[in-house]
């Protein structure tokens, strides 16, 4: 059923004009799936999640990064809110900021994580409280 989920999630982003060109994956949070876009490259990394209309409510974008540093995100050209999610090399946890909203005028705010992060996880605003994730929670996937 869980891969049911994921492919109909998968082909309504394709279909919907989410797609930037990026891959995909599955990660896990708890017991629920979530399809994330992959931002590795520093323009899939610029271009983020902006000018997308709506995020659904299991699908996310996961920026990686080669090592841990402390990491700055904006919401420049983003519409909608996000959560902002810092995970460390062993994917846990090590900072959430919750429902951040778009930046409507110029110079955008920087978020920068007060600990070292490998990777972060955007996702829907207020996800991480509908999901009780704390810090020190672990986060599954296999990139």
């Amino acid at each position: 059923m869980k891969n049911v989920i994921f492919l109909v999630v998968l082909l309504t982003i394709l279909s919907s004009g989410l797609f930037s060109g990026a891959g995909f994956t599955s990660i896990f949070i708890g017991d629920e799936e979530f399809v994330v876009e992959i931002a590795e490259s520093n323009g899939e990394k610029a271009l983020g999640l902006m000018y997308r209309k709506d995020i659904p409510d299991n699908f996310g974008m996961l920026f990686v990064y080669s090592i841990e540093d402390f990491r700055g995100m904006w919401m420049k050209n983003t519409l909608v809110s996000l959560d902002l999610i810092f995970l460390n090399s062993k994917k846990e946890i090590v900072e959430i900021i919750k429902n951040v909203p778009p930046c409507e005028k110029d110079p955008c705010k920087s978020y920068i994580s007060k600990k070292k992060a490998r990777y972060v996880l955007e996702l829907k605003g207020n996800r991480s409280e509908d999901l009780n994730l704390i810090e020190g929670d672990r986060i599954f996937f296999i990139l």
